[in-house]
């Protein structure tokens, strides 16, 4: 049985995720130069149905590496029914689709023992689902849950959320983490990993201002991450299969015109669009 005598201090669990994010530099290759340009990346939250009926036919012609934030014991909700962790395996094996941890069961928490199986024990279950995962689940997307939280962690948007015992086990235990800082939805592009990092929602947003927020960060040399809820796709007052082509043809157009890099989540932690000279 787990117990708080198990959760690291503060100090082991910032010298651990120090080394894990080493380890996570080091395999990435280091900093990626985008050649002063803007960066955005794509993320996707579990629904497997529709990543693998809608979205990966249309981000893999394109040439567009995506992120699974994966519950590894979700597989009978329905958004989630039917697809294969062999078929997800494949995606990882193919480097179509980078996977981070997304906690086991997307549930709120409030003990310790359980969250250390939520955010701990959901690493080697991912693993042994998705064996081209193996050694490469740096990341953590918390959850949200309406109504609950992980023992007084919400969603990472303030320095005391990372302080508690849930906040020290996601770091203890991952190179990176996202989170909702205020202010980081447009990113800084200087090679630096940082924690808490925001993203933008696109479930209900108009089309427009999905094309605005990428052609701010093109303009402002920022990177964007854009995430969807794909079991949302086409709903009632979300956005539409149309739209989100749309959205990613305008991507594309962007990047041929090399007036934007396209990158995968863990890719744009370590974005750097300073240029040459001030890497040295």
């Amino acid at each position: 049985m787990t117990t708080s005598s198990d959760v690291p201090t503060a100090a082991d669990a910032w010298i651990q995720h120090q080394i894990r994010r080493t380890m996570f530099e080091h395999a990435m290759g280091g900093s990626v130069d985008t050649g002063g340009l803007g960066a955005v990346a794509l993320r996707f939250d579990h629904g497997l149905v529709n990543l693998s009926q809608h979205i990966l036919p249309l981000t893999i012609p394109r040439r567009l590496v995506v992120s699974l934030a994966h519950n590894p014991r979700t597989g009978d909700l329905r958004e989630n029914r039917g697809v294969g962790m062999d078929e997800v395996d494949g995606w990882v094996r193919a480097r179509h689709v980078e996977v981070w941890n997304h906690s086991a069961s997307h549930r709120g928490v409030a003990t310790t023992e359980d969250l250390m199986d939520e955010v701990v024990a959901s690493i080697g279950e991912i693993e042994e689902q998705l064996p081209s995962s193996q050694g490469k689940v740096w990341g953590f997307n918390p959850p949200g849950i309406p109504g609950e939280d992980y023992a007084g962690f919400a969603k990472g948007s303030r320095p005391q959320e990372w302080a508690t015992e849930a906040g020290r086990i996601i770091l203890a235990h991952h190179a990176v983490a996202s989170g909702h800082v205020p202010g980081t939805a447009q990113r800084l592009l200087d090679g630096q990993v940082r924690d808490g990092l925001a993203h933008v929602t696109i479930d209900a947003r108009p089309v427009e201002e999905i094309i605005a927020r990428i052609d701010a960060a093109a303009s402002k040399k920022r990177g964007l991450q854009l995430m969807l809820h794909p079991s949302r796709l086409g709903m009632d007052g979300k956005l539409s299969l149309e739209g989100f082509t749309a959205v990613l043809d305008h991507l594309v157009d962007l990047r041929d015109r090399r007036e934007l890099v396209t990158l995968s989540p863990y890719q744009l932690l370590l974005a750097d669009a300073r240029g040459p000279a001030a890497a040295r």
